[in-house]
């Protein structure tokens, strides 16, 4: 069984597909300023948010080929980041003095212009305590490389009631960044931050993640699935090319019986995230089928782009082939929400509630 998907969501990938490949250099890579300005100009930004924060008030469902083509091509991704931000401030609980986070409305119609972004970070190298003047934060954690002008950074914290995140104003008195030895990867140092959001704990006190850990689980999973779709491109369009003893190694049972069973399996995931985000828009419990389809995703990520660097040979262990890009993004990005096996555990527990 093939999912086919409406209108609208093969005009939404159509629409990022054809507005990145003039942006891409010869090698495929991408800009963050470029990526930016293409879901800028297509209004991709307001995607989720509601009408009266400007938004297009679209589902899940319409976001996840957007996250997925974004995926394929490996591209510098502010979009997560800034749906999760504009989650945070929508959920967020009153600050640690009482009162909400101030200019939430203008805010949000910010981030749906594209005029407020945000960089995401990942880590348990965060904690949340109590001040005088309210909460703070500190601590050090890993940042993916933000988006240009980044306003904001969105920070998973750990507080007495269990994870939380965090909207972080850059320029925050106490917020540092710092290069580190893998690429496109910062260092996000705070110390005593006062947070303008902090959202409600990620999962509740019986461990069910809540809506918007749902949400952003299934964003990271069509990410994730995009990832690997756009490394399976490149192994089987490899396999076709390269020739051993007179026939393209494709031919092999040994190459060409991995790849079919990678096909297989991307469909299957692409049908469990459909899932997660139907259930998640029609307002039914989409805990379950959420952290499936980001363990699926990301155990998927990382076989399949680890495969397809083996299909290129010792090509496809230089930095000339975009396979390599591929390769580094999917180690980034599968534990970002924890490791696959982690959510495989969370899964089976729910599954028994």
């Amino acid at each position: 069984m093939r999912l086919e998907s409406d209108d609208v969501q093969r005009d939404l990938a159509s629409a990022v597909r054809a507005g990145l490949a003039p942006a891409a250099d010869p090698g495929g890579a991408l800009d963050p300023a470029d990526v930016h300005a293409c879901l800028t100009d297509l209004d991709l930004y307001a995607l989720e948010l509601p009408d009266t924060a400007a938004g297009l008030a679209y589902g899940l469902s319409h976001v996840v080929p957007v996250c997925e083509e974004l995926g394929r091509w490996v591209a510098p991704d502010s979009y997560r980041a800034a749906a999760l931000l504009a989650d945070v401030i929508q959920s967020a609980e009153p600050r640690g003095d009482g009162h909400p986070a101030p200019g939430s409305a203008e805010l949000l119609a910010g981030i749906a212009a594209g005029k407020v972004t945000a960089g995401l970070a990942s880590g348990d190298g965060v904690t949340v305590t109590a001040a005088p003047g309210g909460l703070r934060i500190s601590g050090d954690c890993a940042l993916s490389q933000p988006p240009p002008d980044a306003s904001f950074h969105v920070v998973p914290a750990r507080h007495t009631r269990g994870t939380v995140f965090a909207a972080v104003a850059v320029d925050s008195p106490g917020v540092t960044c710092a290069a580190t030895r893998r690429e496109g990867i910062l260092r996000l140092s705070l110390k005593d931050v006062a947070p303008l959001a902090l959202s409600a704990p990620a999962h509740d006190t019986g461990g069910v993640p809540s809506p918007l850990l749902v949400r952003a689980r299934v964003r990271q999973a069509a990410h994730l699935l995009g990832l690997a779709a756009g490394a399976h491109r490149l192994a089987v369009g490899r396999a076709a090319r390269r020739r051993q003893f007179g026939r393209s190694i494709g031919e092999n049972q040994a190459v060409a019986f991995p790849l079919a069973e990678q096909f297989a399996h991307l469909e299957a995931v692409r049908l469990l995230i459909g899932e997660a985000a139907w259930d998640a828009d029609g307002g039914r419990p989409a805990a379950v089928a959420a952290t499936q389809s980001l363990a699926y995703a990301a155990e998927l990520a990382l076989r399949v782009t680890a495969h397809a660097v083996h299909v290129h040979g010792a090509a496809g262990i230089t930095g000339e082939y975009a396979v390599q890009r591929y390769y580094r993004a999917a180690a980034v990005e599968a534990t970002r929400w924890g490791a696959p096996a982690a959510l495989w555990q969370e899964a089976g527990r729910l599954r028994l509630r």
